[in-house]
């Protein structure tokens, strides 16, 4: 199962740049195949885009590097 990492705004404090996890699982049952999403909210701050992908690469996420947030970052 992939987990993607997307850099995003926080919202409990505004202008800090933060991050969310997402993954998609499908699951078999009695009533047919389903999808479900497990999503998790990081709230540390998040400085540089080369810090996004050193988190991404030590959790082995998938990072999308798009966004409003994303391109707020500083590359170092």
């Amino acid at each position: 199962m992939a987990v993607s990492m997307h850099v995003v705004w926080s919202k409990t404090e505004p202008g800090r740049v933060i991050y969310e996890t997402h993954s998609i699982e499908t699951i078999t049952d009695g009533k047919g195949v389903h999808a479900t999403v497990d999503s998790h909210t990081y709230e540390i701050s998040v400085r540089s885009r080369a810090e996004a992908e050193s988190i991404a690469d030590t959790e082995g996420y998938e990072l999308f590097r798009k966004g409003e947030a994303w391109e707020s970052l500083p590359e170092e």
